[in-house]
């Protein structure tokens, strides 16, 4: 069986831009820009209408500005992009189109809302989950009660300790019902691991989101940016560890 750390790799060079995007067939398309500006008001699901000429996408409308660009090289990646460089691509900006690394030409759209897809958030979780093994690695020997008694506030700790008291002989240990955030606070004390505190509560949402189906790991456009620290920080502790 492989292990999360064997796992993500394999995730992180499997799962591309191409399994998250909206593929050409899927698009709805302007032949031209007044078109384009009909079709965004009859979409207003839609922030970007692309522009195809003889067969290809050569710019897009957008209905914010009611205007049209041009695409250009910096609007475009490869659907070759993997899933985590993804992210970091739309930190700084809401949308881009794909080009097929078989033939050079457009024909996929992916916008930051694509970041809530299954498969990234899978990536995510697979990401979080070896992080937090690797957290309850490092604070072994400093997790007994008296360590999570003087972490914890006191209703926290109580609720904590009824469930492990509740769970009888199912129960394995206190720390195995805290969550991630709580684990780096143990972790930041113990001084195995160092991290900073909204940090760690963005990676408790981002774990939150990606374990829930009903849930997104992006909400708007801001949240991009909360996730690129996520995915730096997991993959700086992880390296150094």
């Amino acid at each position: 069986m492989p292990t999360q750390d064997e796992t993500l790799k394999r995730l992180a060079t499997t799962f591309t831009v191409k399994d998250v995007m909206i593929p050409s067939s899927r698009l709805v398309c302007a032949d031209d820009e007044e078109q384009a500006a009909v079709l965004s008001d009859a979409n207003p699901d839609f922030n970007v209408i692309p522009i195809r000429r003889a067969g290809k996408i050569t710019g897009y409308f957008e209905r914010n500005s009611r205007s049209t660009t041009s695409i250009t090289p910096s609007d475009l990646i490869s659907d070759g992009t993997k899933l985590l460089d993804l992210v970091e691509i739309l930190e700084h900006r809401e949308f881009v189109f794909v080009l097929s690394s078989a033939n050079g030409e457009g024909y996929g759209y992916v916008h930051f809302s694509d970041l809530n897809h299954h498969l990234v958030k899978l990536t995510f979780y697979v990401l979080l989950a070896a992080l937090e093994r690797l957290t309850l690695e490092s604070i072994k020997g400093k997790d007994d009660r008296d360590s999570l008694k003087s972490h914890l506030n006191p209703g926290r700790f109580n609720y904590i300790e009824k469930r492990y008291k509740d769970a009888g002989e199912a129960a394995r240990s206190l720390v195995s019902y805290l969550n991630i955030c709580e684990l780096l606070g143990l972790a930041v004390l113990a001084g195995t691991i160092q991290i900073e505190k909204d940090v760690a509560k963005a990676m408790l949402s981002a774990r939150d989101g990606a374990s829930h189906a009903t849930k997104n790991l992006v909400s708007s456009h801001s949240g991009v940016r909360e996730l690129v620290k996520v995915k730096r920080e997991c993959q700086r502790v992880l390296g150094a560890m």
